[in-house]
């Protein structure tokens, strides 16, 4: 006895499916590893027993998702909007959906300038916006982001740099005169 398993892969996130048909010899092989996966993917598995005479009936359809995994990369095009003296937006397009494998549940946002570096973490896979404030007039600050699912962090995207702008001087204080006196 043979056997021929059908394997379907419907990638939910894609807009396109593919099925695999593999055949098992010997009748006693009654099981079989499908390898080299995607991550959060379902697949639907169905098996058909064949010989000489013919193929059989095939079983029901069998479906099972595969667990996720980090994300494969980084949210795209990050930008900068509202830049003021100590403040500015930082906003950037969601991972690929084929790279995301699993639901994006948040992201982390690192940023520094020559000082100070530190990492805000926003939660929520739709919420790809941040004002960072408190920050120092006219000054360098180095942004990343990544996203992260349940399956762990993915990778950083490239060094952006953004200047804030030049604060306006303060009042002039302790002023102090010399010479003669004006009449």
């Amino acid at each position: 006895m043979r056997y021929l398993l059908l394997d379907r892969m419907d990638l939910s996130l894609d807009t396109y499916s593919t099925t695999q048909t593999i055949n098992i010899t010997g009748g006693e092989n009654r099981a079989y590893t499908l390898t080299e996966l995607r991550p959060y993917t379902n697949y639907t598995v169905t098996v058909s027993a064949y010989n000489d005479a013919g193929t059989g009936p095939t079983s029901d359809n069998r479906t099972q998702q595969t667990e996720q995994a980090e994300p494969t990369s980084s949210p795209e095009n990050i930008t900068f909007s509202s830049v003021k003296a100590r403040s500015l937006t930082v906003s950037w397009d969601e991972v690929p959906p084929s790279e995301q494998n699993g639901p994006i549940t948040g992201y982390l946002l690192y940023y520094t300038n020559t000082t100070f570096p530190d990492t805000i973490n926003i939660t929520g896979g739709e919420n790809r916006s941040y004002t960072l404030t408190e920050l120092r007039s006219y000054t360098n600050y180095t942004v990343t982001v990544s996203a992260y699912n349940d399956a762990g962090n993915g990778p950083s995207s490239d060094n952006q740099i953004q200047q804030t702008e030049q604060a306006e001087p303060g009042v002039v204080s302790n002023l102090m005169s010399s010479g003669s006196d004006v009449d």
